[in-house]
C-alpha cells in the first residue's frame, strides 16, 4: 500500500484524524517527532518535557493518540501552547504501526523521528542524531542507544538484528554501558529513538498496520537496506526507555510476536532460504510445551489467512535486491538467549554488607549487574555470573582479604577480581584468583587492603561459556566476602 493509499484508508473510516491546535512553525521544521500515545496519563508528560528541553531546536512534536480512554489527553492539550505541538487523535487504537503511519501524514519535517510515550530523550538526542543522519547519504535510518529508565546504567538495545528463525533481538540488550560493544551498522532501529529520513520513508512505502505491534521495526529496517540505504547507530543519541510499559497494557506479547515474525519472514527472506526455515520452523513447534504450541498455532493460522497480504508485500520488495543477510544472527531456535536478570536488581548502599550470600534470599540489593537468577545443585545455594558482573559491599572497617567462594568446571576460565569506590571507574585493588585442579566448590582468598567505605567488586571471567540453553556464563558463586 502507498502513502496516498494509506491516506485514503484512514479518511474513509472511522478513525480519520482530528488535529488539534498550538501554534505551528512558520517554515517547515528540520525535524518531526512523532510521540505515540495511548493510555500514557501516568507518563506522557515526562515525554513531553524531556522533548521540549531539547538543545537541537528546529523540531516539531506530532502526538498520536490511539483513542486513548485515560486523561492522558487533557495532559496533552497543556502542552499546546510550547508553540512546536500538535495532537492528531484517532478514534479507534491503530497499533504502533498503524499510529505511526498516521502520524507520518502529519508531519511536516525531513526527517522523522519516533519516540514512545514512555521514552525519555537526553537533552542532545536529536541533535546526535540528526548529525548522525547527515554525515552520510547512505544513512537511511538511525538507531539511537536506549538505556532502561529504571536503570540507566544498562542498554536496552543499540540496534538490533534477527537470526535465521527470524526472531528479533535488540543488541546489548541488558548489558552495562561500560562493557558494551556498540555496532555499527545494525539491521534495525529500535522503534523507541528510530530516526528517519523522510525521502527514504516515502520510498519503502507506509508500515504493515496489519503488525499492529511489534516487528514493525524490524520491517523499516529489512526494507531500508533492500533499497540500498544503512542503518546505523548514534553511539551519542541517547533515550531512556520505560521498558514493557505497553506489554502491562495489551498482555499478549507472545502471540504477536510470533505471528509477526512468520508475516516477516514470509514476505522478506530470500526464498532460497524459505524450504530450510520451514523445516526449522516444524522442528520448533515439535518441541514446544502444550501452551506455547497453542499461541504458535493460532500464529500460523493467522499468516495463513493474511497470506495474500503478504505476498503483496513480498511482490512489491521483490526487486530490490541490495542484501540484509550479512546483518543476521547466525543462529536458529529462539533469539536472542537468556541475560541476566538485572531489572530485578536494586542495589541499595544502605542495605549493604561486607559479606554477600548469592543464594536469592534479599542479594538483589547488593547485586548491580551481570548475575543470573539463583539456583541450588543440592549442598550449595549460588548464581551463575555473566563473563562480567559486578557487585555492592559496604566496609564498616577496613578489610586486609577478599574471599570467593565459587564452582570450578571443566570450562577454561582464570577469574578475576577488581575493586574500586562506588561511583568511580578507578580501580584500586585488583587480583587474580588461583584456578582449583579439581572440580567443584572452593574457596580462594587474595589481599585487597581497602579502607571503610562503599564499593563495587568488579567480577571478570571473560569469555565465558555457552549452556545448553543459551546463556553465556562466567563463573557460578556461592558467596563473596570482606574482612
Amino acid at each position: 500500500m502507498s502513502w496516498s493509499a494509506q491516506a485514503s484508508s484512514l479518511s474513509r473510516t472511522a478513525e480519520k484524524a482530528q488535529q488539534s491546535g498550538g501554534v505551528r512553525p512558520q517554515q517547515r521544521p528540520a525535524v518531526s517527532v512523532i510521540v505515540l500515545n495511548y493510555n500514557g496519563e501516568k507518563i506522557i508528560g515526562k515525554c513531553l518535557d524531556h522533548l521540549l528541553a531539547q538543545s537541537f531546536d528546529d523540531f516539531e512534536i506530532v502526538v498520536v493518540d490511539n483513542d486513548s480512554r485515560d486523561g492522558s489527553r487533557a495532559i496533552i492539550e497543556q502542552y499546546l501552547g510550547c508553540g512546536r505541538l500538535s495532537i492528531v487523535h484517532s478514534r479507534r487504537n491503530l497499533g504502533v504501526a498503524g499510529g505511526r503511519n498516521l502520524g507520518v501524514m502529519h508531519a511536516q519535517g525531513g526527517i522523522i523521528a519516533f519516540i514512545d510515550n514512555d521514552g525519555y530523550a537526553a537533552p542532545d538526542w536529536l541533535a546526535e542524531a540528526v548529525k548522525t543522519m547527515r554525515s552520510d547519504r547512505r544513512i537511511g535510518v538511525v538507531a539511537s542507544l536506549v538505556f532502561f529508565a529504571g536503570r540507566k546504567i544498562v542498554l536496552n538495545g543499540a540496534g538490533g538484528t534477527v537470526n535465521l528463525q527470524g526472531y528479533g533481538g535488540d543488541l546489548c540488550f541488558d548489558v552495562p554501558y561500560e562493557f558494551a560493544q556498540l555496532p555499527r551498522r545494525v539491521l534495525y532501529a529500535m522503534g523507541c529513538g528510530m530516526v528517519v529520513r523522510k525521502d527514504v520513508l516515502d520510498s519503502v512505502g507506509p508500515l504493515d498496520d496489519t503488525l499492529f505491534n511489534y516487528y514493525d521495526d524490524v520491517e523499516l529496517g529489512i526494507r531500508t537496506w533492500k533499497s540500498g540505504f544503512e542503518v546505523v547507530v548514534a553511539p551519542d543519541a541517547w533515550v531512556d526507555h520505560g521498558f514493557s510499559y505497553s506489554d502491562k497494557i495489551f498482555g499478549n506479547k507472545v502471540f504477536l510476536c510470533e505471528r509477526n515474525r512468520i508475516r516477516t519472514v514470509l514476505k522478506y527472506f530470500p526464498a532460497r532460504r524459505l524450504p530450510v526455515w520451514f523445516a526449522r520452523e516444524a522442528a520448533l513447534c515439535a518441541r514446544l510445551e502444550h501452551h506455547l504450541l497453542t499461541t504458535m498455532l493460532k500464529a500460523w493460522l493467522w499468516n495463513l489467512a493474511h497470506l495474500p497480504s503478504a505476498l503483496k508485500w513480498r511482490v512489491k520488495f521483490a526487486l530490490r535486491r541490495r542484501p540484509f543477510q550479512h546483518l543476521l544472527d547466525p543462529s536458529w531456535g529462539p533469539f536472542p538467549p537468556p541475560t541476566p536478570n538485572n531489572q530485578a536488581h536494586r542495589p541499595d548502599p544502605a542495605r549493604a554488607r561486607p559479606v554477600l550470600a548469592l543464594d536469592g534470599k534479599g542479594d538483589h540489593h547488593q547485586l548491580i549487574f551481570g548475575w543470573y537468577y539463583p539456583e541450588n545443585d543440592g549442598t550449595v545455594a549460588f548464581r551463575w555470573s555473566a563473563p562480567v558482573a559486578s557487585a555492592l559491599f559496604r566496609l564498616r572497617k577496613p578489610a586486609l582479604n577478599c574471599s570467593l567462594t565459587f564452582l570450578a568446571t571443566a570450562a577454561p576460565s582464570q577469574p578475576c577480581i577488581a575493586v574500586r569506590p562506588l561511583g568511580s571507574l578507578d580501580v584500586i585493588e585488583a587480583a587474580s584468583l588461583r584456578a582449583p585442579a579439581a572440580p567443584g566448590w572452593h574457596t580462594r582468598s587474595v589481599p585487597m587492603h581497602l579502607p571503610a567505605g562503599d564499593f563495587e567488586l568488579i567480577l571478570r571471567s571473560e569469555p565465558g561459556f555457552l549452556d545448553h540453553s543459551g546463556r553465556r556464563l562466567g563463573l557460578a558463586v556461592a558467596s563473596i566476602g570482606f574482612e
